[in-house]
């Protein structure tokens, strides 16, 4: 899970440097940036944070060379003068906190995230965060993102009704503020609760119905029944037989609804229930393998239902459960300057209290990743990545569970994992797996788009692959060090003997080659083979010389 955005009562006055990069990490995003000091970058900094998500700039960390090392900046008048000088210029009101770092000084400045108005650098550019850049936004995406942060979200708006605490579940307001730090609260206390998470506002006058104003967004979120502030606020869950587009007979159909945690749950585990999970073997590995990656369910689940249009009242997210894939469609067009194309690196939050809620309750890691996450998931299955059809009213995400390679495959990659190959890579190994042995040009064909001299020299570099052979007779084949990690290379026969013969030999307790080739009904030498191979693999442990020997089961404690 992310690394949480440190505020600045959670900065220490003194730090050793192993706890500041611990605290803070090494790496620069959305809501992170290390700058020497306020120079020019820092005037550009400012408003760019204030129009995506706010976030926190240390001064004192250069980058000499892309390596980031602590050179110190003091709060000196000069220095405050500047930095006040830039917030003013843009109107973004920031907070400092000077602290040491192994005695050396440096300044946090926190900057907010602005959803009232529009703020734009000093010479009238509208910047916003992309990663660790701030990227200038211009024609159709500027008109877009103005017309959306200008407009006011239906997360936003009052509640319909007189706030009563009994319409709210205290026990997940409760773990929301655990998680932010804050003590619990009893139902008395719910409103004050709700203005620390930002999901309620301090009236301005007593016409408004009472001291606190509760949101939209705080309904969606611990509502017991959400429907009854926003009508629509539930998820219609069908499953449909066949591969339409014509609708085929439904054998199951539930609506969830309540508190935006227990919808979460109800449409995962409805979406468990209507999908396979199978179960391969590789080598020694018995890996289950579900028809869709978690991670990509759990996203597109999560992207609907914080990103919706809870000011469409009456409309419903629709997951749809066919025979070839799911279906997720929302109510609302893509927010602010967002479109299929750029999706995967920008973001723009529709419902920005419900985004900040549930990143602090850890549903949600870095903003903006999530899209992006979905696509490297699927890539490391060797799947059609995931489609996004924008409509004028409604956004829907398609999951196909169409694959390149079959489920043994998938199981011998998953043993690579946390290993994080692009899918060119990840092809590349399944063909040397499938063949043993490949030349260049047969995986240029496979791979038709792809530098392929490229692409094989960074796995070489990297100790997947190796090269065999010279001039026109060079051939690739996977690395001694993949195998151990992953398990023998099998194929066709191949594969099904060696996992038979690793079954006896756990059976059996140890087996011998006269055995072993009577169990296989293969020649002796055959049967030798593999079983070294098992060995070279780390799979099976040879004991005694010649015809004494026998070959024992290996206790592998990472399986």
């Amino acid at each position: 899970m992310a690394r949480p955005q440190p505020q600045l009562a959670d900065i220490a006055d003194d730090l050793a440097a192993g706890q500041f990069w611990d605290l803070f990490g090494e790496v620069e995003h959305e809501t992170l940036d290390f700058k020497g000091g306020p120079g020019d970058s820092f005037k550009e900094l400012l408003p760019a944070m204030a129009m995506t998500d706010g976030g926190l700039v240390i001064l004192g960390v250069s980058d000499t060379g892309g390596v980031r090392e602590i050179t110190g900046c003091s709060l000196s008048q000069r220095v405050q003068d500047s930095i006040t000088r830039y917030a003013n210029q843009c109107d973004v009101p920031v907070g400092l906190k000077p602290f040491r770092v192994d005695g050396v000084e440096l300044i946090a400045v926190m900057v907010p995230q602005v959803s009232d108005r529009i703020v734009t650098t000093p010479d009238g550019r509208l910047l916003r965060r992309v990663g660790g850049d701030s990227q200038p936004l211009v024609g159709d995406a500027l008109a877009s993102f103005v017309r959306d942060r200008s407009r006011r979200s239906a997360e936003e708006e009052p509640l319909n009704r007189r706030f009563d605490p009994a319409d709210f579940d205290v026990e997940l307001v409760n773990s929301a503020l655990a998680r932010n730090g804050r003590p619990a609260v009893v139902g008395a206390d719910l409103d004050s609760a709700l203005v620390d998470l930002h999901l309620a506002e301090r009236a301005s006058s007593a016409a408004a119905g009472g001291d606190i104003e509760v949101t939209t967004a705080a309904a969606v979120l611990f509502a017991r029944d959400p429907r009854q502030f926003v009508p629509g606020a539930a998820v219609q869950l069908v499953r449909r037989a066949g591969i339409g587009p014509i609708a085929g007979p439904t054998s199951d159909h539930h609506e969830c609804w309540g508190p935006l945690e227990v919808v979460f749950g109800c449409c995962v585990e409805f979406i468990d229930r209507h999908t396979r999970t199978y179960e391969a073997v590789s080598g020694l590995f018995r890996e289950p393998i579900p028809e869709y990656p978690h991670a990509v369910v759990r996203e597109a689940l999560l992207n609907a239902l914080a990103h919706r249009d809870y000011g469409r009242v009456g409309t419903t997210i629709d997951v749809t459960v066919w025979d070839d894939r799911i279906e997720i469609r929302s109510p609302g067009p893509l927010a602010g300057h967002i479109t299929v194309d750029n999706m995967r690196l920008e973001h723009f939050s529709r419902n920005r209290r419900l985004m900040r809620t549930l990143r602090s309750m850890g549903f949600v890691e870095e903003y903006g990743e999530g899209v992006d996450r979905m696509f490297q998931e699927m890539e490391s299955r060797l799947m059609r990545p995931p489609e996004f059809a924008a409509e004028s009213d409604s956004l829907t995400v398609t999951l196909r569970n169409q694959f390149l390679i079959d489920l043994d495959e998938q199981a011998w990659l998953l043993a690579l994992d946390p290993w994080a190959g692009s899918a060119a890579q990840r092809r590349v190994l399944v063909e040397l797996r499938r063949r043993g042995e490949a030349a260049k040009r047969h995986l240029a064909d496979v791979l038709p788009s792809i530098d392929v001299d490229a692409l094989l020299d960074e796995m070489r570099l990297h100790g997947l692959i190796e090269r065999v052979g010279r001039a026109g007779g060079t051939q690739y084949r996977l690395s001694d060090e993949l195998i151990r990690r992953a398990g023998v290379p099998a194929r066709d026969k191949a594969h099904e003997r060696t996992v038979r013969l690793l079954r006896e030999i756990e059976r059996l307790g140890s087996i011998s080659t006269a055995e072993a080739a009577s169990l296989l009904d293969v020649d002796r030498a055959v049967a030798r083979k593999i079983l070294n191979n098992l060995a070279a693999a780390g799979k099976a442990r040879p004991v005694g010389k010649t015809r004494a020997r026998r070959y024992f089961p290996v206790v592998n404690t990472q399986s």
